[in-house]
């Protein structure tokens, strides 16, 4: 009896307890596993929405800036003459010099095919070396720009601003008299004239009830003269003005970020404060121009390149995009290609993926 029940009371053996140890450590490591694949695959398809979500929040913003550009009421800014003071940003800023609708900025060693850049860390300072964008980066814009990221300005209508009719016109007058004030401010705003045949852009000084007064200043951006140097008809149309810069920049939630600049003349020749943050997680952003004769692009060239703005009739961008950490734990393969630079990013486990959009200046072509 006693020898009985002495066997009833054994445990498991050593070999009994190393078996049921490699089991147990074979299925937890099998759930970790499993669980390491699906937590992979769950950044993974955030990281691939988060990048789309990026896309179309670009194309978004930029298409119709870049596709409206030079627009101004019935006519267009290329052959417009200009009432301000020249000295502002480009190309508002020097439209007496030829009307431009499009400026941009190379960073120096990203120039197309055969350049590199390599991003050191994630959304690093902004540089503050103007002169390291060629040609020479507008100074109010200098200390708002990543290193490495190029930047695009367009001169355009103010989004939301429609053509509102001019419905008197006295000739040799201070002012214009149209059909609504639409979103014109009291004073300052930038605007265009047009009649289908000609367009003059001067500064709104005032507003009295629906007449603009466009009076003589002595700052860059403000009018030359109290007079616009040619006539209007009733039935030509006012539009308001602004010119937008794209860029990536020091973004506020720790992400390099797709930003915006506007100057309307509210500012004087300065841009607008503050800078619009509008799509984070952009790490640069490379553009070439579309210039050539006629209204038809032959070449693609940096922006150190152009000699002649009012030739170009098309701009071509490429972004670097980065998802969500711990997405991509082999790292890139490869080094992404942005329109012939190549980009070496941080070391890290970030997924990316490049995009590129070609947007046609449709005010441009002849």
């Amino acid at each position: 009896m006693t020898r009985s029940t002495a066997h009833a009371q054994a445990g498991f053996t050593l070999v009994e307890l190393m078996v049921a140890l490699a089991i147990g450590v074979f299925m937890i490591g099998a759930v970790i596993s499993v669980y390491i694949a699906q937590s992979q695959t769950y950044k993974g398809s955030n990281s691939q929405a988060a990048v789309q979500t990026a896309e179309n929040a670009i194309a978004a913003m930029i298409v119709p800036a870049v596709r409206g550009a030079g627009f101004a009421g019935c006519g267009t800014v290329a052959g417009a003459v200009s009432n301000l003071v020249a000295g502002g940003p480009p190309p508002l800023g020097n439209l007496g010099a030829g009307a431009t609708m499009v400026q941009g900025y190379d960073y120096t060693g990203t120039a197309g095919a055969g350049s590199a850049l390599t991003i050191t860390a994630d959304n690093p300072a902004n540089d503050t070396n103007a002169a390291h964008w060629s040609p020479t980066l507008d100074a109010t814009l200098a200390g708002q720009v990543l290193p490495g990221s190029d930047v695009l300005v367009v001169l355009g209508p103010v989004p939301g601003g429609l053509p509102t009719g001019v419905t008197a016109v006295t000739s040799g007058s201070d002012s214009v008299t149209v059909a609504s004030t639409g979103a014109f401010p009291a004073s300052g705003q930038i605007a265009a004239v047009s009649d289908c045949l000609k367009t003059s852009i001067f500064q709104v000084t005032s507003t009295t009830a629906t007449t603009l007064k466009h009076l003589v200043g002595a700052a860059p951006l403000t009018n030359a003269s109290t007079l616009l140097s040619v006539n209007y008809p009733v039935g030509a149309q006012v539009v308001p003005m602004q010119q937008t810069a794209f860029f990536v920049g020091h973004g506020p939630a720790g992400q390099s970020t797709l930003m915006r600049a506007t100057l309307d003349g509210t500012n004087g020749a300065s841009w607008n404060a503050p800078v619009e943050a509008l799509v984070p997680g952009v790490e640069t952003m490379q553009v070439l121009y579309g210039i050539g004769t006629g209204g038809v692009t032959t070449q693609y060239v940096a922006a150190s390149a152009v000699t002649d703005w009012s030739a170009v009739y098309s701009v071509r961008l490429a972004f670097l995009i980065e998802g969500q950490t711990g997405a991509n734990q082999g790292g890139l393969a490869t080094a992404p290609v942005l329109l012939g630079t190549t980009v070496t990013p941080p070391a890290d486990s970030v997924l990316r993926h490049a995009y590129e959009i070609t947007i046609s200046l449709r005010n441009a072509t002849p």
